[in-house]
């Protein structure tokens, strides 16, 4: 995939030359918008890859190799690409019913998480940086809504209302 923003008229001219390097996508007319995709892909791939890695590291400690995690892995982000797709109408409409597993149920499932990695001597940043973030969507009154109330915080860090 590669990302293209600019003038539509220049993007359509030039597609079938672009397509000959991947598959091409245009994301507006905005300049700008293919970089900021860039840069958001990428924090989902590292996000995603450390996640990967944390949970790989937590199995690895009971000796399950990498090879056997990493398909169950996969079908996991099965799981999460439903996720994703209930949750982009919510961001969007900025209602976040918490008719499945609100950030309250989630702060308590990644204590779990927590705590099975320290007994094993992993390093926690991740999963605590989250867990801090699901607090503070609790502290602004998310507790009860669906774990995409959490975008709130992301977008005003400060807590400015």
């Amino acid at each position: 995939m590669f990302l293209y923003s600019g003038p539509h008229a220049v993007f359509e001219a030039h597609r079938e030359t672009l397509a000959a390097l991947g598959d091409p996508l245009h994301l507006g007319a905005d300049p700008g918008l293919a970089s900021l995709y860039d840069a958001a892909l990428l924090g989902l791939m590292w996000s995603t890859l450390t996640g990967w890695l944390h949970g790989t590291a937590l199995v690895g400690a009971e000796k399950t190799p990498a090879t056997e995690f990493t398909p169950i892995a996969i079908r996991w982000l099965g799981t999460v690409n439903r996720f994703l797709t209930a949750y982009a109408p919510q961001v969007d409409a900025g209602r976040y019913p918490g008719d499945d597993a609100t950030v309250d149920v989630q702060i308590a499932a990644i204590d779990h998480l927590i705590h099975a990695a320290e007994a094993r001597g992993l390093d926690n940043a991740l999963p605590e940086l989250l867990k801090a973030t699901m607090e503070r969507a609790r502290a602004t009154g998310h507790g009860g809504d669906s774990y995409a109330s959490v975008i709130e915080v992301l977008r005003n860090p400060a807590g400015e209302r």
